[in-house]
């Protein structure tokens, strides 16, 4: 490279040192650099406001979504990502539509359920999904639960019986969800399976009902010495009754389980069974309330007198899937990232007594 001189009016051509031509090589590619540094960070900027202002499902946020594995939720110290939202929100929608289709073709209500879902109902199903498989995932690991390609094979077998073959049955899958077979059976099958297996080993989990057993025992003791029943109920009761101090509030002997309905009415009010009663949901620690009669009408028209009783229970639930997650859940401390409906907001004020994280 040469440079001109034109000091003087003369000009003097002369050579430029090789040191400065790499200079300038070098400068270039510094300037060159740090514009392709700000395009990168302004376009890596626009995407994460895309998702978690706007909540934005088009292509260019989902590739950035992508690249930069952006979360939409957090659980514990597990992420799940924007892209697995977007992808069942996609499919969520897909079958909304469908219902929809199949409603204006005269389908009764109870076939296209999916028709009558709102944008809010869509996020939080999604929402809860993700999360519930999530701890699913976290459940099976700690019990040593897995699926297995036969447990596939059998399930399989069982859903394309409603289906001429295995084609019919992905066409209906892409038309209802927007998923082939194969992811069909990764996002729902699987964990279906996962499920299933898992609550029958909560269910035969003896350990834990034996520690359940020498507490409620322990509680029933504490009961007999005195013990604020209503207090005791509100600490361990699983249920919507501890709120209300164990109150079940009126009923007849036959809307009870057998081993509640016989226990709590052979009491006299005020008393507390003796003894700890057992059901298929758990140890119940009985007293009863109140006693009435009741004249009602039976089948045929007729008054009858029937005995209610009102009764409070301390309930030491055994374990089950549905308790497991609830419980899981709010161990968890579920954070939301994304600008929309929280459905965990109320089970994360109770986790925490504070109000709930995200921003909605």
């Amino acid at each position: 490279m040469e440079e001109q001189n034109l000091a003087g009016g003369n000009m003097e051509i002369k050579k430029t040192p090789e040191s400065a031509k790499k200079l300038n090589a070098s400068m270039k590619r510094y300037v060159w650099l740090g514009v392709g540094v700000v395009a990168v960070v302004a376009i890596a900027g626009l995407g994460i406001y895309r998702v978690y202002a706007k909540t934005a499902t088009d292509k260019f946020t989902l590739t950035v979504a992508k690249a930069l594995r952006l979360p939409a939720i957090k659980v514990g110290n597990e992420t799940i990502s924007y892209v697995s939202y977007l992808d069942d929100l996609k499919a969520i929608h897909t079958m909304r539509d469908y219902d929809k289709a199949q409603r204006a073709a005269g389908a009764t209500p109870d076939r296209s359920p999916g028709a009558d879902l709102t944008e809010e109902q869509m996020t939080d199903q999604v929402l809860w999904r993700l999360v519930n498989s999530l701890l699913v995932e976290g459940a099976a690991k700690k019990y040593a639960v897995t699926v297995e390609d036969a447990d596939v094979k059998n399930l399989k077998t069982q859903m394309l019986q409603q289906f001429k073959d295995e084609a019919a049955a992905n066409e209906e899958l892409i038309k209802r969800y927007g998923w082939s077979m194969a992811i069909y059976e990764k996002k729902v099958m699987r964990p279906f399976i996962l499920q299933t297996k898992l609550s029958q080993k909560l269910k035969d989990d003896t350990k834990t009902k034996e520690e359940l057993r020498i507490k409620a025992e322990q509680v029933l003791q504490e009961v007999k010495n005195g013990g604020d029943f209503a207090a005791l109920a509100k600490q361990y009761n699983t249920d919507s009754t501890g709120e209300r101090g164990g109150d079940l509030g009126w009923f007849g002997k036959e809307e009870m389980v057998p081993e509640f309905g016989q226990a709590a009415f052979s009491l006299k009010k005020g008393e507390i069974y003796p003894t700890l009663v057992e059901s298929v949901y758990g140890y119940h620690l009985i007293r009863l309330d109140d006693r009435k009669t009741e004249k009602v009408k039976n089948a045929k028209g007729q008054n009858v007198s029937v005995e209610k009783a009102r009764a409070s229970q301390i309930l030491f639930r055994f374990p089950d899937l549905l308790s497991y997650l609830n419980q899981a859940a709010k161990d968890g401390n579920i954070y939301l990232y994304l600008n929309v409906h929280n459905p965990f907001a109320e089970l994360n004020a109770e986790s925490s007594g504070t109000s709930a994280s995200s921003q909605k």
